[in-house]
């Protein structure tokens, strides 16, 4: 199971298996477009972006198949993952507001 929150202006996406929860920046490192925009798609333990089918693992937040762009994923391309300790926000990377455009 897939949910998106808000906190502080990011939207971070949780996704549930197994009583574990997976925590990440709602947002697609390939061009910083919103990963779960209108469109995505959930495949097994796989979110597949609706922008470029860049496919990550939910997981890992690994990337398992590259963009179908012209321009490639910038070096180390994964999800941000997101940690939630007593209401404060960290991120494993540089966070970013997902656009639509950008």
């Amino acid at each position: 199971m897939l949910k998106v929150i808000e906190i502080n202006g990011y939207p971070i996406m949780i996704y549930e298996k197994d009583g574990e929860e997976y925590k990440y920046l709602a947002g697609c490192p390939h061009k910083q477009r919103p990963i779960t925009a209108e469109g995505y798609k959930i495949d097994g333990d796989y979110i597949v972006c609706p922008f470029h089918n860049a496919v990550f693992s939910l997981i890992t937040g690994e990337l398992v198949k590259p963009p179908n762009s012209k321009t490639p994923c910038p070096t180390d391309c994964r999800l941000i993952r997101v940690k939630i300790i007593n209401g404060e926000v960290t991120f494993e990377g540089n966070p970013f507001i997902p656009k639509m455009k950008g």
